[in-house]
């Protein structure tokens, strides 16, 4: 019976050692602004909202957008910021998404070509296309 905890106690030791190796991995906004820059991507954040845009090699965002409570024949609404990074956080400056103003967002790279902006219960999904 000793064996049988000790074993069961060693897995779970293990399992907690391995996960954090495959949790999504914080980097800074320089890492983000860098990795981002030049590329074409789609979103998709936790509230439904989908979108496509481009990131600009000189620091700027355009996003095409649309919320999921806006309905089928409604448009997408198209916003431009400017991006820097700010520490671990990129920040942008949005016209209009995220309620207008300057926003920063802590981000994790899921993979080489997916990014996590923003925290538990408020993020949003930026998967580079090119």
């Amino acid at each position: 019976m000793k064996m049988l905890v000790r074993a069961t106690a060693a897995a779970a030791l293990a399992i907690l050692l391995v996960s954090p190796a495959l949790a999504d991995r914080r980097i800074t906004g320089a890492e983000a602004q860098k990795a981002l820059a030049g590329k074409a991507f789609h979103m998709q954040c936790i509230d439904g909202t989908l979108g496509r845009g481009f990131f600009n090699s000189n620091g700027i965002v355009t996003v095409a957008y649309k919320r999921p409570s806006w309905g089928a024949t409604t448009a997408e609404t198209v916003d431009r910021a400017a991006v820097r990074a700010h520490g671990d956080q990129i920040c942008v400056a949005w016209k209009e998404f995220d309620g207008g103003g300057n926003s920063c967002y802590p981000v994790a790279m899921r993979s080489p070509t997916l990014f996590r902006l923003g925290v538990d219960g408020r993020w949003c999904d930026i998967k580079a296309t090119h």
